[in-house]
């Protein structure tokens, strides 16, 4: 197997660790939309990527850490050249002499595989499964034999495609997993619920995975897919004449060979569909344990009673606000040692059986607000859960289709921290509602967000 770097130049990830790497991408984005056209073909005119590259050093100050001594960097043609030159020292361009004075700067294949992929991740673009799971439906069920070969790489890549998006939506969700519970960094509110109900709702409860839940789902295209599979590997003449094409197209020299490339594209599309359900299982499973991490840290950074959690939250707080502090004054913390293995060495006694006594209550001695402030301290976590959310909600409605969060009525931070759990578990399994995010900015009493709708399960607004 060839090594990586047999194929692309050893320094070629050097551009992108660089001092200068902010830099060095935008300009081999400018470079890659400069030549994208189907009449340049990843191949442009030099002095026009220059003029390019100039137009956007006009706009901007940038001194070159990593320019050798000699070289000048302080004109914005200078920097172009000198951008162009890194590239091409480090395997992204080449450049060729057309003759009549003119030279084209050229993308490689593997560079043009690398930026676009860059670009993908830079935009935040989503992946796409509408129709995937339909269009290996219809491909299979319109099988015919004289383009068999073709008919199963196409289903076959699709298949592919539809397993690797899922795994990667399943990795995104982990990524967001990660960021809230793991990573070490301090995070606010305000930045939670940013990344909670516009970032994670945008990448994860896309109307393609909505899709693929409902109008393009799993369970109505398996059972037709999986028949077609059995038809095709059951039936010994077609097998056979699948193998012959091979055997043709894909030049192989043994029928074997041949034969057991049919077999492999036909198990695999059969073993990814019977496997299927236990990825998207295993997705719901991953975004209901997101969706539950997050909802525990909001209720963290919202409590400031003076319970042990509210009291730990301030303590907290107070350390992070203040890392340079000095906190070992205010507590007294000893190394302890045992001095010998018999050190913590207990003398047994004799066993005897107590004897239970009546305990002497005075009610007089609790009053009833204290009462009243217990039994509401007990209340207070089973008033948080999906259930209850879920009827809160249709409290909320009482008897309508649909209503906007602006109008509900928000008075406690109890009726704050319920309406973000409102919009936190719209998707989670078992509920009787659903949510549909407006572009409009509210402001509700004390709080302001994004305005977004609240409806019952299956109303269309």
């Amino acid at each position: 197997m060839a090594h990586l770097f047999d194929t692309i130049h050893p320094n070629f990830f050097n551009v992108l660790a660089s001092p200068n790497k902010e830099t060095y991408i935008d300009c081999i984005f400018i470079i890659y939309r400069a030549i994208d056209s189907i009449e340049d073909a990843f191949q442009g005119d030099r002095e026009y990527i220059i003029q390019q590259l100039i137009d956007y050093f006009e706009d901007k100050e940038t001194d070159f850490l990593d320019a050798e001594e000699e070289e000048a960097t302080r004109t914005s043609r200078q920097k172009a050249v000198h951008v162009i030159n890194v590239l091409k020292k480090s395997g992204w361009l080449g450049e060729e002499e057309l003759g009549d004075y003119k030279t084209s700067l050229n993308l490689f294949d593997y560079s043009i595989h690398v930026i676009d992929t860059l670009e993908k991740i830079t935009r935040g673009d989503t992946s796409e499964y509408t129709g995937e799971i339909f269009a290996v439906y219809s491909l299979l069920n319109a099988f015919n034999l004289e383009e068999g070969i073709g008919i199963l790489e196409q289903a076959h890549r699709k298949t592919d495609d539809v397993i690797r998006k899922l795994k990667s939506l399943k990795a995104n969700i982990y990524r967001y997993y990660f960021d809230i519970t793991k990573k070490q960094s301090k995070q606010d509110l305000q930045r939670l619920l940013e990344k909670l109900l516009v970032e994670y709702k945008t990448n994860f409860f896309d109307a393609a995975y909505y899709n693929l839940k409902t109008k393009d789902s799993l369970p109505r295209y398996k059972r037709g897919i999986l028949s077609a599979i059995a038809s095709i590997r059951d039936n010994e003449a077609t097998m056979d004449h699948l193998a012959q094409q091979a055997l043709t197209l894909k030049r192989f020299d043994d029928y074997n060979d041949a034969f057991n490339f049919v077999e492999e594209m036909l198990r695999y599309i059969s073993d990814s569909f019977a496997a299927l359900e236990f990825l998207i299982l295993a997705i719901d499973r991953k975004n209901e344990q997101y969706i539950s991490a997050a909802a525990s840290k909001i209720l963290f950074l919202t409590n400031h009673s003076d319970d042990i959690e509210g009291i730990f939250n301030r303590l907290f707080k107070i350390v992070l606000d203040k890392p340079d502090e000095a906190f070992d004054a205010f507590f007294n913390l000893v190394q302890i040692r045992n001095i010998d293995t018999q050190s913590l060495y207990n003398q047994r006694r004799m066993r005897m059986d107590t004897v239970p006594e009546a305990i002497v209550f005075d009610d007089d001695l609790i009053s009833d607000d204290y009462r009243r402030n217990k039994v509401q301290a007990l209340l207070k976590n089973n008033i948080y859960g999906k259930k209850e959310i879920d009827q809160y909600v249709k409290t909320l409605l009482n008897g309508q289709d649909v209503i906007e969060a602006k109008d509900v009525e928000i008075v406690t931070q109890e009726d704050y921290i319920r309406l973000i759990l409102v919009f936190l578990y719209s998707k989670s399994i078992g509920m009787h509602y659903d949510i549909d995010l407006l572009n409009k900015e509210v402001r509700n009493n004390f709080v302001s967000f994004r305005n977004f709708r609240i409806k019952r399960k299956g109303v269309r607004a």
